[in-house]
């Protein structure tokens, strides 16, 4: 039997639910493929914490002190480090762009919710942390009032320490799901946590062509251009303004297809409640990234545009106009996602994924 131990904030921020939502879920499967389990919240007692096999560091249990106490905390990697067998960190942030690159060195394994696939440019800084912000800042004029780059991979070697851990997607986003997973920080009972079911099938009757229910409120202008550049585009033609959780469900199973852009990363919330409510989804490419479980087939499970926008009228008037090929996407889109969340095969698949990252 493999020792895990996980070292997390808990449920305290969306990301964290969504990284300990299928180690919870399929905690039983993990026993079975000979992987005992145990979460901390705490680091203070190190020889328990490290008395394991493996132990995971999740990237929020230390967010508030890196800007102040980086030597600290890389201090306390070196000691874990030369307790286990293999110390892993998760980063499970919103986008592929990077951070924490100090810890790399004292790590064995970086793994992150999404990754680019040209791991090269995590050699380079990056506007705003992202490639899409480092791109509209560059090609569009995007500039922030409190202006950063990422702190850029100075050694080629560790960009094999790299690898995809798990997207925000292996979590429960029904209309009451994000309630019952926070209730769970206060109240950690099991049956709290459920997978989402299907709200509607792709073959229901929808009398909206099109949803674009969103905020474009960001502190940073390189990570808003986008929407706001949408919003412009789609306001003569539908309301952009954001709903109450039910209303915006039911506009969601009523919609043909539904726009979903870039936000602090390139995946967003709204993106895995479409295909519980079996729209088109239509995102901005997402070529440049690979990700667990990957969601965005284009052409296949979505469609997609260009970052700026210049094709969205076109690609949203194609997905129309050939509304019986749309809707095969929208099925391939709510059957791939399904398979990962509440197929027969869901816990192996994510169990065979983890196994991946820390043998």
């Amino acid at each position: 039997m493999i020792k895990l131990h996980v070292l997390t904030q808990g449920f305290v921020s969306p990301n964290g639910r969504a990284f300990l939502f299928p180690l919870i879920m399929h905690r039983h499967a993990l026993k079975d493929a000979g992987i005992d389990l145990q979460l901390f919240d705490r680091d203070d007692e190190e020889e328990k914490l490290c008395d394991c096999d493996v132990l995971i560091i999740e990237s929020k249990f230390y967010s508030d002190g890196w800007k102040n106490h980086s030597d600290k905390i890389l201090e306390k990697f070196e000691r874990f480090k030369s307790k286990v067998s293999k110390l892993v960190y998760f980063a499970i942030g919103d986008s592929s762009g990077y951070d924490h690159a100090k810890v790399l060195p004292f790590v064995d394994v970086y793994a992150k919710n999404q990754l680019l696939k040209d791991r090269s440019l995590y050699l380079k800084p990056m506007y705003g942390n992202r490639i899409f912000s480092d791109y509209f800042h560059q090609k569009h004029g995007a500039n922030d009032k409190n202006e950063e780059y990422s702190a850029p991979i100075t050694d080629e070697k560790l960009l094999d320490k790299m690898t995809v851990g798990w997207n925000s997607g292996l979590a429960d986003y029904s209309l009451h799901g994000p309630s019952r997973m926070a209730l769970y920080y206060r109240i950690p009972f099991k049956p709290l946590l459920k997978f989402p079911k299907i709200v509607a099938k792709p073959s229901a009757s929808r009398s909206n062509d099109i949803s674009c229910r969103m905020g474009i409120t960001y502190a940073r202008d390189s990570v808003a251009w986008q929407r706001r550049k949408m919003r412009e585009i789609m306001k003569e033609n539908l309301a952009t303004d954001k709903l109450s959780r039910g209303g915006y469900f039911k506009e969601l199973a009523n919609s043909k297809i539904i726009l979903s852009p870039f936000g602090l990363g390139e995946i967003t919330l709204k993106d895995f409640e479409v295909f519980l409510t079996g729209g088109l989804l239509i995102k901005p490419d997402m070529s440049h990234m690979e990700t667990f479980p990957n969601l965005y087939q284009s052409g296949e499970t979505i469609i997609t545009h260009a970052w700026d926008l210049s094709n969205l009228e076109e690609t949203i008037e194609s997905a129309l106009s050939d509304y019986n090929k749309t809707k095969q996407i929208c099925q391939n889109g709510q059957e791939n996602y399904s398979k990962y969340l509440t197929g027969k095969d869901t816990a192996s698949l994510f169990v065979e994924h983890l196994k991946q990252i820390i043998f």
